[in-house]
């Protein structure tokens, strides 16, 4: 039997085949209404990773809660990404204060997989004298030529709220731990914040988009287990000591497979085949 195909080309022809589970990804959470939520994405107990939690509430919508009591509405998520995008809180009615105040601003537990990504500007307004010396020191822009002076004169929203406010700055997070962690609101710094993704610097106000913060997760670990039944769900692996950690056992993946920890599944290695 002849196998033309063979033939199209000179060069060594490759055929890379991927062997993967086709099983549903190991515990994955309900759909919050229309939208679908990955692992390891977790809306209650039994299903996800209990360590990234986020809360679908009774209107279908997705929450994801952070210190002090704040919430912000899950706009999004990209799963191969490993990242969602938050709506930030805006403004209290008639004054230039952040709606979440009291709450700090969006502040991040240090001890969950979540992080704030680097693709956000973050405008600071109504700040104090002590405000802006701190944030100064930390290298954020606070000076009188300032982006977020662009953003109070051409914002419809600041312009109204923040009228007569001077004090403000900007900064791009992932600059350090603190920025990277937190967004201030504070009333002895400063009392209001916006935030916007992929920010282009030369797009005049009005092409800034609708307010954005986008949150990462860090890639999870194999799903924890205390007895083999535990790891039933994930096809191809086993209940086994985690090697990385005394005491502790993971449905770790049979020999020759490897943990996919976007799709949450056992896969294994891509073959190269020469021809």
């Amino acid at each position: 039997m002849e196998f033309p195909w063979l033939f199209l080309t000179p060069f060594t022809l490759c055929l890379l085949l991927s062997f993967s589970s086709t099983a549903e990804s190991f515990k994955r959470c309900p759909n919050c209404g229309s939208t679908r939520v990955p692992y390891p994405l977790s809306t209650g107990p039994g299903c996800g990773d209990p360590d990234y939690k986020i809360r679908c509430d009774i209107r279908g919508s997705l929450w994801f809660d952070t210190l002090n009591g704040s919430t912000n509405p899950i706009k999004l998520i990209d799963p191969s990404g490993q990242r969602f995008v938050l709506a930030p809180p805006g403004f209290e009615p008639n004054t230039c204060v952040s709606v979440d105040i009291k709450s700090h601003g969006i502040q991040l537990d240090p001890t969950l997989p979540f992080n704030v990504s680097s693709s956000n500007t973050v405008i600071i307004m109504n700040c104090t004298k002590d405000g802006l010396d701190g944030y100064i020191s930390q290298g954020f822009n606070c000076s009188d030529n300032s982006l977020c002076h662009k953003f109070l004169n051409e914002n419809p929203e600041a312009r109204g709220k923040c009228r007569g406010v001077t004090s403000c700055c900007w900064y791009k997070t992932g600059a350090s731990v603190n920025t990277y962690k937190v967004y201030r609101a504070r009333t002895e710094k400063c009392t209001a914040y916006q935030s916007f993704m992929n920010l282009d610097l030369t797009m005049p106000v009005s092409k800034w988009g609708e307010p954005a913060v986008e949150i990462l997760w860090e890639a999870p670990r194999e799903p924890v287990c205390k007895i083999p039944g535990d790891c039933t769900g994930l096809v191809n692996s086993v209940c086994s000591v985690d090697p990385k950690s005394l005491g502790q056992k993971r449905c770790l993946c049979k020999k020759g497979l490897q943990w996919d920890a976007v799709n949450a599944v056992c896969e294994g290695p891509v073959l190269i085949y020469d021809f």
